[in-house]
């Protein structure tokens, strides 16, 4: 995305938003002073010009996400270049002489800002590469969300057509509408009549988000958020004036901001009635494996990770994955494991004398496999510390059709992350190291934490119970990894996607090793295989396919593990199993 057009046109949107924080942030507070300072025409009621301010500081807000993303908000882009021309019209046609220096502002941004707009739209890479393939406000009818979204939608009009009522005709006839509203009279119509232009332009950058809430987030939210300052300013640093303009500023918000949360995902439980969650009882391959497959992306997309927008969704996400069992969900943005490769292939357990594990890590067990290989945030390329991850689910059975209850596991990387030139190279686990990475300290000692007492350690007691009937001893693995085997090659690739497809290894295939070991033992041990035969990059892998995280439990009864094993004790070390491997 970032051709030179797209960064000059960034720079030149932002030389404007500097600008208008500079001008504007000081005058909502000392509007004389400010008016003063730069030997400007004195305002006749500070209130209006203090008014006018606060909306050109918040319009300037709408335009940072065009200046950013100027192809994944287009509008934002256009908008915030042709919001310049109103200010020239009004300063120097409608009331020439007042303050000629803001319409000349306004006219030489936006001779500086259309020539780089129009050679950035020209020049726009392929859609993959700006996001157009993330959900949009049409994905919602796909999930669950639709009566949340649809309210949004109305509650943001509503409060687009009250800002146009008032704003439209105060911009020609200011005293005339505060009378007819029997408001306080303007004691300076000129600074009145700009601050209802700059609302009515600060309401089309609602529009995006009153429409398309997904695919325009962060107009949404600023939306949204554009009202309480409008109920500061009336009710707290200007009482008593146009107090009617506060109210309505504070009830849109009250009405809007519940419908917001609710179709970001912040309170899932009102957002939607997921009924399901609790009601699994298994699957076949072959329905997981066309859901993974589902909407396969032409080329490596870039996805959302985790925001100071995202955080409570992430909070939600992490206490769901304890109990969510389902292999498949409705559309959701993974915030830490965005970008990932998805695989099927077969799960092969040795037939050793020496393996004394049960269910699936049992000699000679068999089955179908499906997994995704993903890095953690947006670190995807070579040079930077990629932590890598890796999701499995193990199907007892070599029938895609018979139903039956998967084993899943989960392995992770250091998480504060790695600076292997390969992936390949990166040694996951289900008991990860953390580093000193803040972030991944944060998630991982604090926020894990809240949901579980070893939120590090991801046991593998789904596979080792996989076909163990109830009450039957299980004996389980402390640690597993996967490695790839001996002789595998290497590609150099910059996007570890591109690195992991099959079609760079020999006959199409990549075999990974299943190694375990007990957690006080020094060597892993070799006690198997997963052959990865086939490969897709999708929406179905990134925003669909899910793995259950099994909660913590004892390893072994009594707090002391028999060396080298764990798991040995009979069921009360484990919750009654359901994982008899069929239904």
């Amino acid at each position: 995305m970032d051709n030179k057009y797209a960064k000059w046109f960034r720079r030149s949107v932002w030389l404007g938003i500097l600008a208008d924080w500079a001008l504007g942030i000081p005058t909502i507070f000392a509007p004389e002073w400010v008016l003063d300072i730069l030997g400007f025409r004195q305002t006749g009621d500070p209130i209006w010009t203090a008014f006018a301010a606060l909306l050109v500081v918040l319009l300037s807000l709408f335009y940072i996400p065009g200046a950013n993303q100027p192809y994944r908000y287009k509008f934002n882009a256009w908008l915030a270049v042709f919001a310049r021309p109103p200010g020239v019209i009004y300063f120097l046609v409608l009331h020439p002489g007042t303050y000629p220096a803001f319409g000349i502002l306004d006219g030489a941004l936006f001779l500086i800002q259309l020539p780089l707009l129009l050679l950035t739209m020209k020049h726009q890479p392929k859609a993959s590469e700006v996001g157009e393939l993330y959900p949009d406000a049409n994905q919602a009818k796909r999930g669950t969300r639709e009566h949340a979204t649809r309210w949004l939608k109305i509650t943001l009009w509503l409060g687009i057509i009250a800002d146009w009522a008032l704003g439209i005709p105060a911009i020609v006839a200011p005293g005339q509408v505060l009378e007819l509203v029997g408001a306080r009279a303007t004691l300076d119509p000129v600074w009145t009549s700009f601050a209802s232009m700059i609302l009515v332009l600060l309401s089309l950058f609602y529009i995006p988000g009153a429409n398309r809430p997904y695919r325009y987030r962060a107009n949404a939210w600023l939306a949204v958020f554009a009202r309480p300052p409008g109920v500061i300013f009336f009710l707290v640093l200007w009482p008593g004036a146009y107090p009617q303009f506060g109210i309505l500023d504070g009830s849109l918000f009250l009405l809007e901001l519940p419908f917001l949360l609710m179709t970001m995902q912040i309170l899932p439980f009102w957002r939607f009635k997921d009924r399901n969650v609790f009601r699994y009882t298994g699957t076949t391959f072959r329905t997981v494996r066309d859901g993974t497959w589902s909407n396969p992306y032409p080329e490596n997309p870039k996805q959302p990770s985790l925001g100071v927008s995202t955080f409570f969704q992430f909070l939600n996400d992490s206490a769901r994955n304890m109990h969510d069992h389902r292999d498949i969900r409705p559309v959701y943005d993974k915030l830490i494991h965005g970008h990932g490769v998805a695989y099927t292939g077969v799960w092969e357990i040795d037939d050793s004398d020496s393996n004394t594990f049960t269910g699936w890590f049992a000699p000679g067990r068999k089955g179908l496999f499906l997994g995704r290989m993903s890095v953690a945030g947006l670190f995807v390329d070579q040079g930077k510390p990629r932590s890598l991850g890796m999701g499995g689910k193990v199907f007892p059975t070599m029938d895609p059709d018979q139903h039956v209850w998967p084993g899943n596991f989960v392995l992770v990387s250091h998480l504060s992350g790695s600076f292997d030139k390969h992936v390949l190279d990166i040694e996951m686990t289900n008991y990860p190291t953390i580093g000193l990475d803040p972030i991944a300290n944060t998630i991982n000692r604090l926020i894990f934490r809240m949901f579980d007492t070893r939120p590090g350690y991801r046991q593998l007691y789904p596979i080792s119970t996989l076909g163990v009937a109830p009450g039957e001893p299980v004996v389980t693995p402390d640690l597993m990894r996967v490695m790839p085997a001996p002789g595998t090659p290497r590609v150099d690739k910059e996007d570890f996607r591109d690195e992991i497809r099959l079609r760079n290894y020999p006959d199409g295939q990549l075999v990974m090793d299943i190694e375990v070991k007990a957690l006080d033992a020094e060597d892993w041990t070799r006690i198997g295989k997963i052959t990865l035969t086939d490969d897709v990059v999708s929406e179905g892998s990134d925003k669909q396919l899910h793995f259950w995280i099994p909660k913590d439990i004892p390893n072994f009864e009594g707090g002391v593990a028999p060396t080298g094993i764990s798991g040995t004790s009979g069921p009360s070390a484990l919750p009654p199993s359901p994982y008899t491997g069929t239904e």
